[in-house]
């Protein structure tokens, strides 16, 4: 006995493949994705942090409507003038912070601060090498800026890629230096200079 073919799949089997291949050829047109870069994490409609972006990344941010690239890595760390001439060639800002990975300072935070609160750059994509400059400092953003407590700000970082104790330390020093609300969290009460 030979197996009988439904009608209904044999008319519907070459739509499905034609749909399969223009999904697959989409997917191809449209390229590299914000998502390809390392680390890449969608904070809010404020900014977007990462690791460092290839080429033909940037590209994507553009693409995806970002506005400005702010970069926490040191030139010395890579090729900093030409992804600097990439974004603006692209049409994006492009900012600047050298962060020395174990010696940030607070001038660097308060220019990252002071960068943010310009909704002109907004949406911007803030990065480093890992992600995890670019997370203390977002962490030290959300305590200051947004009012969150240092707990879940820094579960936050963590998510973000931060990773190394110094700049979790340094993040949890500057936010007792600098937090003017009360009430203050145990992280600050319990080291010197934390309580104004």
């Amino acid at each position: 006995m030979k197996p009988s073919v439904n009608p209904s799949v044999v008319r519907v089997l070459p739509l499905l493949l034609l749909a399969a291949a223009a999904i697959f050829l989409t997917a191809v047109a449209l390229g590299v994705t914000c998502a390809d870069i390392d680390k890449f994490y969608w904070i809010d409609h404020r900014i977007a942090t990462g690791g460092q972006p290839k080429p033909g990344e940037i590209a994507s941010l553009k693409r995806e409507g970002f506005r400005t690239i702010i970069n926490l890595r040191e030139p010395s760390e890579y090729d900093a003038d030409a992804e600097a001439a990439e974004a603006r060639g692209l049409g994006l800002r492009y900012i600047s912070i050298p962060v020395p990975n174990l010696e940030p300072k607070d001038e660097q935070v308060d220019t990252f601060l002071a960068t943010l609160k310009d909704k002109k750059v907004w949406p911007a994509f803030a990065h480093c090498r890992s992600g995890n400059r670019v997370a203390a400092f977002w962490m030290i953003h959300r305590v200051l800026v947004d009012g969150w407590e240092i707990e879940p700000a820094e579960h936050e970082a963590r998510l973000v890629g931060l990773k190394n104790e110094n700049l979790r330390e340094f993040a949890i020093e500057y936010i007792c230096r600098h937090r003017k609300a009360e009430p203050r969290s145990v992280l600050c009460a319990n080291r010197i200079g934390g309580t104004d």
